[in-house]
């Protein structure tokens, strides 16, 4: 068992250790896979042999799906139909604007759970298809620092993304639960807050991964080209092409081909994270607004109460921040190819071949975009939180001027 928990959790990677580049995404699967977020039950490989994904039977997985989608859609309605009838017993709700903030907040969290459904159930092929494409990229490059990179993707996936989205969710779980009394109510704010959330931070978390998976076959680019430079170094220019394992030539195919997976990863989770950052931006807004109102209106207000209010922000400040850190690592890393492949010793005419295939890759990064869009509108990187918080400043100020004791 310890050796099955090492295979899939240490940074490091033995030389005699059969690890592929999927394995590393097995355990975040089968979290996809229990929440209903990967409809289809596949087979990772055991070893270096077989490193593509094999569809099973999905039966299981497509019931978890259907019975999520049931579970948070019916408990919406059973939460909404408990608000009609006792909103005033709380003291985040029984006020009008307060009602309508936290009314807002639960349809919309359903909301995403509802797209995040449509697209996964839409895309489950896509899924497996852009995984198997990642895997044959770098299996196609043998050189370079293939198990150093390995290791930190690793660590990064299962020890770094997993042990925050459970870190989260506990402490969102136990902010939630420590205010409240009474079976039915836990079940609903489980089941229309908690449980959500999880899905939304799952999501965003499936994502990110992706994104940490491009951003290592980029980096299998960058040592390739950097042992391209140790060997223009050590041989003469007629024997360069023996000593290479990849040429640039076969290097810029696999640019072009992961670019192209990054674009698929684009378009398949653009329309979650779109409602993603609209409940980010809505809670970043009504949840200082219920302290504020809380606090300046409110008797029953408690200090619980408020830290509730502050776990959910600091919730959707994660949220914003991973996702501005998945487009910020793709730029840098596409940037650090930029700078190695200019490295690349070139002297006169009898480098002419390889002047030209660097000037060649060199246009094509200029002409591939890198950047993550949500429908080309605004991008995923480092200005996302600071325009998100910025713009919910704004409305919060708007807000607080209207708000006044009922």
């Amino acid at each position: 068992m310890f050796t099955s928990l090492k295979k899939y959790f240490s940074p490091l990677v033995n030389k005699d250790e059969e690890l592929c580049f999927l394995q590393i995404f097995k355990p975040l699967y089968i979290l996809l896979s229990a929440l209903g977020l990967f409809p289809q039950a596949v087979r990772f490989p055991d070893g270096i042999q077989n490193t593509t994904l094999i569809i099973k039977n999905s039966i299981i997985n497509s019931l978890c799906t259907l019975f999520m989608i049931v579970i948070v859609h019916t408990f919406l309605l059973f939460h909404l139909q408990e608000l009609n009838v006792s909103s005033k017993d709380n003291s985040m709700t029984e006020d009008k604007m307060t009602l309508m903030n936290y009314i807002a907040n639960l349809v919309l969290e359903i909301l995403f759970c509802t797209v995040s459904y449509f697209y996964v159930i839409r895309d489950r092929n896509l899924y497996i298809t852009m995984l198997n494409d990642m895997a044959v990229c770098w299996d196609r490059l043998a050189m370079g620092k293939r198990t150093l990179i390995l290791g930190r993707l690793r660590i990064h996936i299962n020890c770094v993304v997993l042990t925050t989205v459970l870190a989260m969710i506990l402490v969102l779980a136990v902010a939630t639960y420590t205010g409240y009394s009474g079976v039915w109510k836990t079940i609903l704010l489980t089941l229309t807050f908690v449980l959500p959330d999880l899905i939304q931070f799952t999501m965003i978390a499936f994502y990110f991964v992706m994104i940490l998976m491009i951003v290592a076959l980029l980096k299998n680019i960058e040592e390739e080209f950097k042992v391209i430079s140790l060997v223009k170094n050590s041989v003469s220019n007629d024997l360069l092409e023996a000593h290479l394992v990849v040429s640039i030539r076969e290097l810029r195919e696999m640019y072009v081909k992961t670019l192209g997976i990054k674009r698929q990863i684009n378009e398949a989770f653009q329309a979650p994270l779109l409602v993603a950052l609209v409940v980010c931006f809505l809670e970043l807004v009504s949840m200082p607004h219920m302290i504020y109102h809380g606090l300046s209106f409110q008797a029953n207000f408690t200090t619980h109460d408020a830290i509730e209010c502050i776990v959910w922000v600091l919730n959707q400040l994660l949220k914003m921040y991973a996702l501005a850190k998945s487009g910020d690592l793709l730029k840098s890393q596409v940037n650090e190819i930029g700078r190695t492949i200019h490295n690349i010793p070139i002297s006169g005419d009898q480098d002419l071949k390889v002047y030209l295939d660097v000037l060649h890759f060199s246009s094509l990064m200029a002409y591939q975009d890198t950047a993550i869009t949500i429908y080309g509108y605004f991008p995923l990187d480092s200005t996302l939180v600071y325009n998100i918080i910025a713009s919910a400043a704004m409305y919060l100020v708007i807000l607080v001027q209207f708000d006044k004791p009922e």
